[in-house]
C-alpha cells in the first residue's frame, strides 16, 4: 500500500460512534478504574469478546444486543469515561490515521448510566472531551452528532433534539437516527421534530438501508429528506431509489467493513458491486468505519486500504470519494480557521 501512501494522508470520517470508537485498552483502563464486572478477566479474552473479525461475524443486532448495549454503552457511560472516550478518540484518530475531520456520533441518553448521570453533565463531558483533544490538535477539525434512537420514544427522542440544539454553538452539528427498526417506528411521525432541528441550524442524518429493505429508505427520503444517510448500500439494489438520491443530492455515509462483519453484505464480492453501482450512478458517497475499534482492522486508513486491494474501488475513485466526504461534512470551520467552536 506504499504507493496509496500520499493518497491516504489527508481522510474525513463522517460514521463513527462514540461505542466503538474507543480503543479495547482504554475501555480495560476505565473498567478497572471505576471496578466495574467484566464478562472476561483477562485482557486479551476481553478484546476477543468486543471485537468482530472475519472469523468471527455477528449480525448487527446479534451485536448491538449482546455486545454494544450491555458492555460497550455500560463502560462509556459517566462523566469521567465519556470525557476519556471522546478524548482518546479523537485523538488517537489524528494521530494513527492522519484523519483531519472526525464526525463522532453518539446517543448521550446511552451514556448517563440510565438517568444516574444529569444528561447536561454527561453531554457536557462529551464536549469537554472533544474540546481537549481539538487544543492538543489545531489541525483537526471535529464535531459531535447526537442520535436519535428508534428503539426509544417519540418523547425521549424530542428531549435529545432540544439538547443538540442547545449545544449547537458548542460543537454539535447535526441529529442522526439510529439502532434497527421496532415495530412501529416511522420516519413520517418526525418530519416536525426534523424541522425544528434544522431551524435551529442542525443537520440530518439518518441510519437506513443497511440490512433493512429500500422500502425504508424511500419514507426516510420522502419525509424528513435527510442531508446524508448512514450506510445506504440496499439502495445498490434499486435503480429508481438511486436516481431520486443522486437528484436530491442525498449523500451516503458507507462502511464497508462494518457491513462485511455484520453479514449485512455476503462477501467482498457483492460490496465491489455495490461500491461501483453506487457510484456510477452518481450516487455520492465516502467510506467511514462506524466501528474503528471494535472491527479487527477496521482503523479508517486500513478499511481504504482493504478497498484498493480488493480492487473495490480504483485509487482515482478512492481519491473522488475522499473528496465528496469532505464537502459533504456539517463541520462548520473551515482547514485555515480555528477548529474551536468559539
Amino acid at each position: 500500500m506504499e504507493g496509496h501512501q500520499n493518497l491516504l494522508d489527508n481522510l474525513a470520517e463522517l460514521h463513527a460512534h462514540i461505542g466503538s470508537s474507543i480503543a479495547p485498552h482504554v475501555y480495560w483502563h476505565i473498567a478497572n478504574s471505576e471496578g466495574y464486572k467484566l464478562p472476561k478477566r483477562d485482557y486479551h479474552e476481553f478484546v476477543n469478546h468486543i471485537v468482530l473479525s472475519k472469523d468471527r461475524k455477528m449480525t448487527l443486532k446479534e451485536y448491538l444486543d449482546d455486545i454494544y448495549h450491555p458492555i460497550l454503552d455500560k463502560l462509556s457511560s459517566g462523566t469521567l469515561a465519556l470525557e476519556k472516550a471522546v478524548y482518546e478518540s479523537l485523538g488517537g484518530a489524528y494521530r494513527s490515521n492522519s484523519i483531519k475531520l472526525y464526525e463522532l456520533r453518539g446517543n448521550p441518553m446511552k451514556h448517563n448510566k440510565e438517568g444516574e448521570v444529569d444528561l447536561d453533565h454527561a453531554i457536557m463531558a462529551m464536549l469537554r472531551g472533544m474540546e481537549r483533544a481539538l487544543l492538543e490538535y489545531p489541525k483537526l477539525r471535529a464535531g459531535l452528532i447526537f442520535c436519535l434512537d428508534r428503539q426509544f420514544s417519540y418523547e425521549q427522542n424530542e428531549i435529545i433534539v432540544e439538547k443538540a440544539i442547545k449545544y449547537r454553538h458548542r460543537g454539535v452539528i447535526a441529529i442522526d437516527f439510529s439502532n434497527y427498526n421496532k415495530k412501529g417506528f416511522h420516519f413520517k411521525d418526525y418530519v416536525k421534530l426534523v424541522e425544528k432541528a434544522r431551524e435551529n441550524g442542525l443537520n440530518v442524518t439518518a441510519h437506513s438501508g443497511e440490512t433493512d429493505d429500500t422500502n425504508d429508505m424511500w419514507e426516510c427520503i420522502e419525509t424528513i429528506n435527510p442531508d446524508r444517510i448512514g450506510h445506504g448500500i440496499k439502495a445498490a439494489y434499486d435503480k429508481k431509489l438511486m436516481a431520486e438520491l443522486a437528484r436530491r443530492g442525498t449523500f451516503l455515509e458507507v462502511c464497508p467493513l462494518s457491513n462485511l462483519l455484520t453479514k449485512a453484505v455476503k462477501d467482498d464480492k457483492e460490496m465491489h458491486f455495490i461500491l461501483n453501482t453506487l457510484y456510477d450512478s452518481g450516487v455520492k458517497f465516502s467510506i467511514n468505519t462506524d466501528w474503528p475499534e471494535t472491527l479487527e482492522n477496521g482503523h479508517l486508513r486500513q478499511q481504504y486500504e482493504y478497498v484498493l486491494e480488493k480492487k473495490m474501488l480504483t485509487p482515482e475513485q478512492v481519491k473522488q470519494t475522499i473528496g465528496w466526504g469532505f464537502e459533504a461534512s456539517f463541520i462548520p470551520m473551515k482547514e485555515k480557521e480555528s477548529n474551536l467552536y468559539l
